[in-house]
């Protein structure tokens, strides 16, 4: 690129982003009609999971339970019947299910008489009532009975506005139950979906936060509240940029998922920001070096454009290879996108800018008193590396090789509900229900087989599987084989079972009663836990080749731009060592403090967000290390860290504040994620930049001069 090309039309250059930036709002702010808030995974289209829930759709259904404490033998049917025929009016509810209603069916197919079945239950409740619709609807105490309300639509239907049917309904179903009933709670998808919701945006503060924290910390980094102002103004256009990605992404390829969003903006704000303060910081720095302002601003677009743009380059690169992963193709299309746009803006329109404010954007140049280059901080931990960086890599890499192997064989969950706030109403409801009827209630397991002839014996085979307390199904009621009518059962050619366990969905003996269910080759089982396994198998098999694809990208971009496989090998290596330490750490912060099983997202997320942008650390350092290789080796190291030191460290503690404000989010991936980024972050900063960069800088490069 002709850099000194961007000086010469800087003029030119700002008024033509500024129409484009003008030009994007309109298709930017339109990014939510190419969001799809119904993803689906090629890679489990096949799996047994898939196959059950395509199967039983019709039946399975967007659902919501009323859990009301209240003994159902106690309470007036006629107020049950009325709320169940007040709810039915609501868009999206297909039916209302509960055991009055249950038992006024059953009366009315034995009788033969509507009427005086519905006369019966209004004036008896449930007075003989069968077992087996007690067992459905009543807790073993008599203390609680349930209200299933049953939507027109599957849970995993979304509506335009991006919500489930059942999140839609949910409120005005808490509003007239409160009309019919003393104390209840309502739960399901929805209900935890909907309350979630109310809880993050009540914690809105948050995610606005993290601005305020990037413009204070960028002023403070470089002494102008100008920069300060000029921080906010980039990091919106970036954000603006991300919203016009998912646009042309979504034109590309159709849709966008939608949990794509997060992740762009946690690396354009990153990215954007770490560009500003570096290509910000080195004018300052040529200006504080004599230099006229037209002299600093062609050498600050020479070599921290260049730098820049390398750094985009692997960050860009890096995420495409997202794409490549069976479920993630728009991840990859709209990261490369923005941040190849977004990088384009900055290295062509910062430079113009600053030509013409030139030293304005400072408040002070003054000179001011510099201490030798000998007494900086960052100068003597390099000398020190350098000098003795056998000892220093020998340590650093006995404690990763433990960490790696943790890292790789990391407990996590899959439940994401994990950490979500006992305060919640649904959350309430879930527990309670359980504690009332099993913690597999709400998620049963299920069980289709288009094997007519074997019925009979696939259900005593199921009665006996060790782990499962009884179900529903041809020949099964509860736990016991019965005289059954098997067509209601049926749907289309295939028969299903509906089983309890003794297991949370989530554990480890819930995953292997389903693994020991799937050997029996006549039967295909599907499920929450069902789904558990086979995510399990995918990810076992996807997000390690993501992970070596990123790595490899990395190194490559890395490798190709400095000429140099070395910087490359030091750069990735540092990265994945701040990754496997922080993940220990947060390990033991999950289990020990916060109380929670760490999802299976995080790791990978870290990972990915963290070899992406820890590029941008490390292309800072190696084209500062370039400049000065020509100089005295042992003198080179330490003053290039020197000079990129607090620029550095400033990013990092920026990045680490911004991204750790998450953790003040009371929900747990949220909760995780935030004190990923500080911890990751900090120990990158701090640990891998200051002692392991310069040890092997020192080992693997050849000093030119001796």
């Amino acid at each position: 690129m002709a850099w000194n090309n961007i000086i010469k039309r800087r003029r030119a250059i700002v008024m033509v982003w500024a129409v484009v930036l003008f030009l994007m709002v309109i298709p930017a702010l339109n990014y939510n009609k190419f969001i799809s808030y119904n993803p689906q995974n090629p890679a489990l289209q096949d799996s047994q999971s898939y196959i059950v829930d395509r199967v039983l759709s019709p039946i399975n259904n967007d659902t919501l339970i009323l859990i009301v404490k209240e003994s159902p033998f106690n309470i007036s049917s006629s107020n049950v019947l009325q709320f169940q025929e007040q709810i039915e009016k609501l868009p999206y509810v297909s039916k209302v299910e509960s055991p009055f209603s249950d038992y006024m069916n059953f009366l009315s197919n034995v009788l033969d008489n509507r009427t005086l079945a519905t006369q019966y239950v209004q004036n008896n409740g449930l007075k003989g009532v069968p077992n087996f619709i007690q067992d459905r609807y009543v807790s073993n105490d008599n203390s609680t009975f349930l209200v299933f309300i049953v939507f027109n639509v599957s849970s995993n239907y979304y509506l335009p506005t991006g919500e489930t049917a059942s999140q839609f309904d949910y409120p005005k179903v808490e509003k007239i139950a409160s009309n019919h009933f003393n104390s209840f709670y309502i739960t399901g998808n929805g209900a935890v979906l909907y309350d979630t919701q109310r809880l993050t945006s009540r914690s809105g503060f948050a995610f606005g936060l993290i601005f305020v924290v990037l413009a204070i910390a960028v002023g403070i980094t470089l002494y102008s509240f100008r920069a300060s102002l000029l921080s906010l103004l980039l990091v919106s256009i970036s954000t603006l940029i991300g919203y016009l990605g998912i646009v042309i992404g979504g034109i590309l390829i159709g849709s966008v998922d939608y949990v794509v969003n997060y992740t762009l903006t946690a690396v354009l704000i990153g990215i954007t920001t770490d560009y500003l303060v570096f290509i910000l910081g080195r004018y300052k720095g040529e200006l504080s070096s004599g230099k006229s302002h037209n002299e600093a601003a062609l050498e600050t677009a020479k070599r921290a454009g260049k730098t820049v743009l390398i750094s985009g380059l692997t960050v860009g690169f890096s995420l495409m290879t997202f794409s490549l992963i069976p479920g993630f193709l728009s991840w990859g299309i709209v990261l490369i996108i923005s941040v190849l746009i977004n990088v384009t803006f900055i290295v062509t329109f910062l430079p113009s800018l600053i030509s013409l404010l030139g030293r304005k954007i400072f408040n002070d140049l003054q000179n001011k008193y510099k201490k030798p280059i000998e007494k900086s901080f960052f100068y003597k931990t390099a000398r020190y590396s350098v000098e003795h960086k056998l000892l220093i890599t020998g340590i650093i890499l006995m404690l990763t090789v433990p960490s790696i192997l943790f890292f790789v064989n990391l407990p996590t969950t899959y439940n994401i509900q994990a950490g979500l706030s006992n305060n919640l109403p649904s959350i309430q409801g879930l527990n309670y229900l359980e504690s009332k009827f099993g913690s597999n209630f709400v998620f049963p397991i299920f069980v289709i087989t288009n094997k007519s002839n074997e019925l009979n014996n696939i259900s005593n085979y199921l009665v006996k599987v060790k782990g499962i307390s009884g179900g529903f199904g041809p020949f099964l009621q509860g736990d016991s084989i019965v005289i059954n009518n098997i067509s209601q059962f049926k749907i289309n050619n295939y028969y299903y079972y509906i089983l309890y366990s003794n297991y949370s969905p989530y554990s480890h003996n819930a995953i292997n009663l389903v693994r020991h269910l799937r050997e029996n080759s006549s039967i295909i089982v599907g499920g929450l836990t069902s789904s558990i396994v086979d995510q399990q198998r995918v990810n076992e098999v996807y997000y390690p080749l993501l992970e070596v694809l990123i790595t490899l990208v990395a190194a490559l971009v890395i490798g190709i731009s400095f000429k140099s496989i070395k910087y490359a090998l030091i750069s990735i290596s540092g990265v994945i060592i701040s990754i496997s330490w922080s993940t220990v750490i947060l390990y033991i912060i999950s289990t020990t403090l916060l109380h929670q099983q760490l999802i299976y997202l995080i790791p990978v997320i870290l990972f990915v967000i963290l070899m992406s942008l820890g590029s941008d650390y490390s292309t800072f350092i190696i084209s500062t290390v370039e400049e000065e290789s020509s100089k005295d080796f042992r003198e080179a190291v330490p003053r290039a860290f020197c000079k990129t030191g607090k620029i550095v460290t400033s990013l990092g503690i920026i990045l680490a504040i911004s991204l750790g404000v998450l953790a003040l989010i009371p929900v747990g991936f949220l909760e995780q994620l935030g004190i990923a980024f500080v911890v990751a972050i900090s120990l990158d900063t701090f640990v891998i930049r200051n002692f392991y960069f310069p040890a092997m800088i020192a080992i693997l490069k050849k000093p030119e001069n001796k």
